[in-house]
């Protein structure tokens, strides 16, 4: 089998690292660039190029096969660049990042009209089951109970709320879900979804203490984007393949 080519945009940032890391537990992937403002000490495995994001966006497309899959983990104002790109250059996409606003999201679903992408807020396995779960619950049982969802972040963490608690509060309109943010310490993420009604509580709860569940989903969405017809993909879909 044909190894999955990857660029990493934002390969220095926390996620990033993090999907370097998890590296050697995906032999079926190559990581063939890492775009950064400068390298770091983790390093890349042989045959990976560091580019900046200039380097990238001035030529160092070239040097990239027509198949790479693009793996963007950096910031908000790095994606709206990075869209700039591939809408001269198209190339599949794992779109992980946070706190985009409306105008990049929609730029996201009309590059999946010319390649695959997978657009993920939480890329973890874990998620997906706690979201099914909320979206199984009647709106009749879902009116009957006051609704919280407490999300809690690292301290660096910019946006806020957290895009999976606004996907979770998503699944659970209509109706008023308030939503209370926490930015501390160097929690990778945890969510809490509280339902409290006259005399019970019910509480569904996602608890992710190593960064690199997110990593393994990122690097599973790029090995199935790979060889895919173009379509905006879910995170549910991804996980459909061993």
């Amino acid at each position: 089998m044909t190894p999955t080519p990857i660029l990493l945009f934002g390969a220095t940032g926390r996620m990033g690292r993090a999907v370097r890391g998890c590296l050697t537990e995906f032999p079926e992937v190559s990581l063939r660039a890492c775009v950064a403002r400068s390298p770091d000490d983790l390093g890349c495995p042989k045959g990976c190029a560091w580019m900046t994001p200039e380097d990238l966006f001035a030529g160092g497309r070239d040097a990239l096969p027509a198949d790479c899959v693009v793996i963007d983990v950096s910031l908000a104002a790095g994606t709206t660049r990075l869209l700039d790109w591939l809408e001269r250059t198209p190339r599949a996409l794992v779109s992980a990042t946070t706190g985009l606003g409306d105008a990049e999201e929609k730029r996201i679903a009309a590059l999946a009209a010319r390649v695959p992408v997978v657009r993920a807020r939480n890329l973890s396995v874990g998620n997906s089951v706690a979201a099914a779960m909320l979206r199984s619950i009647p709106g009749a049982a879902r009116a009957l109970f006051e609704v919280d969802l407490v999300e809690h972040h690292h301290g660096a963490k910019r946006d806020a709320p957290s895009g999976t608690a606004l996907a979770w509060a998503a699944l659970l309109a209509p109706g008023e879900v308030r939503i209370h943010s926490i930015r501390s310490g160097t929690v990778a993420g945890i969510h809490r979804a509280i339902f409290a009604g006259a005399g019970e509580t019910l509480e569904v709860v996602h608890t992710v203490s190593d960064r690199a569940v997110f990593a393994r989903g990122a690097l599973r969405a790029a090995c199935f984007l790979h060889g895919q017809p173009p379509g905006l993909y879910t995170l549910e879909q991804t996980l459909a393949v061993p």
